[in-house]
Parts: structure tokens; sequence; C-alpha cells
């Protein structure tokens, strides 16, 4: 469970995003984890669980909590707030500016999300281009 330490640094976050896209998280609890990856998952450093209403993040080794944190809540604005349309634009971004990474439009989405907002992006995912599009969705 997270700490009063944890609850004020996810507040302080979910300041920083459009409050439409902070309460795609409301009621949500928060679950901490150390290591690199999640308990029993050696694959995924976080979820996010509809049904409990629940968010798990473990400490990555290459990304922040906060990164992390981000790249959830993106995975909710993606399924959530993204039309068709705009899901079809960002695509053609990622085509048109793809650091060659091997991940799909979601997944690209997600790290472009948590690198625009979290104070310390991850230089392969701090794209202008990527950033501007992602502040294009403050509604």
């Amino acid at each position: 469970m997270a700490d009063d330490e944890e609850v004020n640094d996810v507040r302080k976050l979910l300041n920083k995003l459009p409050k439409s896209h902070a309460q795609l998280v409301n009621g949500f609890k928060w679950k901490f984890q150390s290591g690199n990856t999640l308990h029993g998952d050696d694959e995924h450093v976080g979820y996010m669980d509809d049904q409990n209403k629940e968010i798990a993040v473990a400490a990555p080794w290459n990304y922040g909590r906060e990164f992390t944190i981000l790249h959830e809540i993106a995975h909710r604005v993606w399924g959530s707030i993204l039309t068709p349309e705009i899901k079809k634009e960002w695509k053609q971004i990622v085509k048109n500016t793809s650091k060659k990474q091997d991940q799909g439009a979601e997944e690209l989405f997600c790290m472009a999300y948590a690198a625009t907002y979290c104070k310390n992006p991850p230089t392969i995912h701090d794209h202008e281009t990527w950033k501007n599009f992602i502040h294009k969705l403050q509604h």
C-alpha cells in the first residue's frame, strides 16, 4: 500500500495533468512494489485493474516511478479519451518520427505521454513532435 509520502507524490503528479486525464484514476488505490518488475510478472512494471480500482507500480531499473505511473495513466487516456481519428493521427506521427523502437502505437503513445509530463524524461522518449501532440490533448 502507498504511504503518505507516496500518496502526496501521486497527488502532485496528478495535478500536473489535464483534469479529464487525472479524473480517469479517481478512486483508485495505489500499490508500490520493490524490484524492477511486478511481483510474479517478469515482463511488466505496472498494471491498472479497473474492476478492483487498483494501480500497481514497480520501480523499474531504467524508468522512475513517476514515469511508470504516467505510462499507466496514458493507457487509460488511450482507451477512454482518444478517438479513432486521434489514434490515426498519432500512428502517422509515429511512422514519421519513430526512433526505430520496436513497440506498437499505444505503447509509444504511453511512453510519449509519460515523457511529456514527468520531471526527467528518458531521452529515447523525449521528442518535441510527440510532446506537441500530447499537449494538444488538453481537454
